[in-house]
């Protein structure tokens, strides 16, 4: 393991922030916290019990449902714009996160991501089913760093788990409009229905959002980055007694539109086959001339079934879910009105997956924690690139069949009223099947032999792992926590389902991390702020071979080492009793150690790799927020702004500049109005006030699509109106 000098750096940042903290004094006389109360308090921890989340010894943001309302963040694509260190980027509707560095641009049915999602407890195991759409939620939580015990699945680089909100008990309901730029149109509404007699209590709730296209087709006259979204949830809860409840929730989402398909390609870096024929790109950033009618069609429904049962002296909990998916997509790969290259991919999934776990009451110094694992996925994925001019049709394609299983455990013991030492463990065991076939129709001999290519293969492999966990945390008062732990991430092995390969082996992380989380309610200040440490070996990265044809598909290779060092910092200060500010902060240096790897569009450039930054991996960001109240005499008026910047990113792991998105900053902003009894409220936000272009992804794969940007979304505004009662 290396110990690059920023290590040293970041020490001694966070040694003086732990000074600062510690030493603060309390002043009785101050005024009561007026901000952090507004901040979610409770967070879903390995018991599935609330804890106070100033507790919790391990990096989480979390952001409740009005803030998410308030600040314009309307799926998990827009969280990175919230959160530090988080990064997601997309291929269409396939989502990439990566947290800290750590993450995949591998999007294949025979393998897991680095970053995961959950939604309700329920692991997502497409990179489809990670942007998740928000409605009537509870909270977001982001957990940074390898999971092993605190989720179903296990997690190599972090998690975003999606909590909605569950049936109550008493009448209640809403519904709001929201108007915007680009002629946006989204209704929400939830009803909530207790049946007092029945123990039961129904909720339903559902979303309608429409949007015109960001980007014009001056070719077809079509827009592109749409969105026309609709989905439904319902739940049904039934509690007998206070031992016992059952939940059964249903959700339904459906997406026809061309969101993220606006890419534009540079005619002045990489090689396009398109412009070489006679392409021509539009210098108007939100114009192009896609000949390809681009489109995607997504549908999930998801149900589950979550029993919690009070033993004596232990809580049960049973969580069963069925999940199916499927994506149907047609993309102009070279993005120009030439009829060069495009490519019509699809993928389904449908999985089960049942957790079992026991937990000791939190009453007793000694707490446990044990649980059981399965999952079984059938996935499905064909891609289907065409080169009409010269007629090669390339359709390679996998059956992925995975079954998952784990056992887990956890025992904490609290030494005195002061230490407190925590050991877990996990045991996971993963088999995954392949049925692949490619088929390459090429009648004049461009790339190889005239006529048509046929390759199959059938291959089966498994994989197990034993990754442990381990904690201690010191509490200086009831207000201050230091901890450290140790925690080994493990991501499972698979197979490429776009190219014919052998199987690739999994990845391991080992973490450590040290932190603390402080909170001076006489101040109205809380401080948090971790320092972490990365140890990634046998990364997955897809590669391309040296002289592979023109509509060849990358390999994936256990190519590289990396290591990942920074310092995570949340500073929240409420000056005055209207008045509050926010920093949230992450320093990075994520770099390889060892990769050796020619990069297909620069073959010349030095294979190796060391030294280089990682992918994703902003050495630089942070969040600043203000939050003002003002009270009227029919309710309350708050204005929210926050301002987010990143460093430069590159967007592939051969640091190529053509695929480098420089530092850049946005300025959000949102005014809330709630009436007096809180049931009339409006929320007015403007995103990206500044209309600054930048890149949210940008990919390079010359001659077939040459160098291709993805922008952001442009300055935009809404304005939403609702009723509660």
């Amino acid at each position: 393991m290396s110990y690059p000098k920023y290590f040293f750096y970041y020490s001694i940042v966070w040694f003086n922030v732990l000074l600062v903290t510690i030493s603060l004094p309390v002043n009785a006389n101050s005024y009561s916290p007026p901000y952090p109360h507004k901040i979610p308090m409770i967070i879903i921890t390995p018991e599935w019990r609330e804890i106070d989340i100033q507790k919790m010894p391990m990096t989480v943001n979390v952001l409740s449902g009005d803030v998410l309302d308030s600040s314009g963040i309307e799926d998990s694509m827009d969280l990175q714009y919230r959160v530090p260190g988080f990064v997601f980027k997309s291929n269409s509707v396939l989502g990439q996160p990566f947290l800290r560095g750590v993450g995949s641009d591998l999007i294949s049915a025979g393998s897991d991501a680095s970053v995961s999602t959950f939604v309700d407890g329920v692991y997502q195991a497409r990179s489809a089913d990670s942007i998740h759409h928000f409605y009537d939620i509870e909270r977001v939580e982001v957990l940074k760093g390898p999971q092993s015990v605190h989720l179903g699945r296990n997690v190599i680089g972090g998690a975003v788990s999606i909590i909605n909100t569950e049936p109550k008990f008493y009448h209640e309901a809403y519904a709001d409009m929201e108007l915007g730029s680009f002629d946006k149109q989204q209704f929400r509404g939830m009803v909530n229905i207790p049946i007092d007699d029945y123990h039961t209590s129904i909720r339903f709730a559902g979303l309608v959002s429409q949007r015109d296209g960001y980007t014009k087709n001056i070719f077809s006259g079509r827009e592109l980055d749409n969105e026309d979204i609709y989905s439904f949830r319902g739940k049904l809860l039934y509690s007998p007694s206070s031992e016992i409840s059952i939940l059964f929730g249903a959700e339904r989402t459906r997406e026809d539109s061309t969101r993220s398909f606006g890419n534009q390609p540079d005619p002045g870096i990489g090689v396009n086959g398109g412009i070489l024929a006679g392409g021509t790109v539009p210098a108007d950033p939100r114009q192009v001339t896609h000949n390809t009618d681009d489109s995607v069609f997504m549908q999930s429904d998801r149900l589950s079934a979550k029993v919690d049962w009070a033993l004596d002296g232990m809580d049960f909990i049973s969580l069963t879910a069925y999940q199916k998916s499927r994506v149907v997509m047609t993309i102009d790969l070279d993005g120009t009105e030439i009829n060069y290259s495009s490519n019509s991919p699809w993928e389904s999934s449908e999985f089960i997956t049942q957790e079992f776990r026991w937990a000791s009451r939190n009453n007793r110094s000694l707490g446990w924690v044990a649980g059981l694992y399965y999952l079984h996925e059938e996935a499905k994925q064909r891609l289907d690139t065409r080169l009409p001019l010269v007629n090669v049709r390339n359709r390679p394609g996998g059956d992925v069949m995975t079954d998952s299983y784990a056992a887990f455990g956890q025992l904490s013991y609290e030494i005195n009223p002061a230490w407190k030492a925590t050991a877990g463990i996990r045991y996971s065991y993963d088999k995954r099947s392949l049925d692949f076939d490619q088929t390459l129709e090429d009648p004049l001999g461009v790339l190889g032999p005239a006529g048509t290519t046929v390759v199959t293969q059938a291959d089966a492999k498994n994989w197990d792992a034993v990754t442990p966990e381990f904690g201690i945390e010191y509490s200086v008062d009831k207000n201050k926590v230091l901890y450290a732990n140790i925690s080994r991430g493990f991501k499972s092995g698979g197979f490429n389902t776009s190219a014919a390969q052998s199987s690739f082996s999994p990845e391991y992380l080992w973490a450590f991390e040290g932190g603390m989380k402080s909170t001076f309610p006489a101040h109205a200040v809380r401080i948090n702020g971790a320092l972490f440490l990365y140890d990634y070996k046998d990364m997955q990265l897809l590669t391309l071979p040296q002289g592979a044809p023109a509509t060849a598909y990358p390999t994936v290779a256990n190519a590289a080492k990396a290591t990942v060092q920074g310092l995570d910092l949340e500073i929240q200060v409420g000056i005055t009793e209207r008045l509050d500010l926010s920093l949230a902060m992450t320093m990075l240096d994520a770099q390889f150690d060892s990769f050796i790897s020619v990069d297909p569009n620069n073959k010349t450039d030095d294979p190796d790799r060391a030294g280089d930054p990682l992918p994703q991996a902003p050495k630089l960001s942070l969040n600043l927020g203000i939050n003002y109240q003002y009270f009227l005499e029919a309710g309350t008026l708050n204005f929210i702004g926050n301002y987010r910047y990143q460093s430069s990113v590159y967007f592939n792991a051969f640091s190529d500049p053509a695929v480098r998105q420089g530092g850049y900053g946005l300025i959000d902003v949102g005014l809330i109005y709630e009436s007096r009894k809180g049931r009339w409220y409006a929320e007015f936000y403007g995103k990206n006030l500044t209309d600054k272009l930048y890149a949210e992804n940008i990919i390079r794969q010359d001659p077939l699509a040459g160098t291709q940007y993805f922008w952001g979304a442009p300055r935009t505004f809404g304005l939403r109106v609702g009723y509660r009662m």
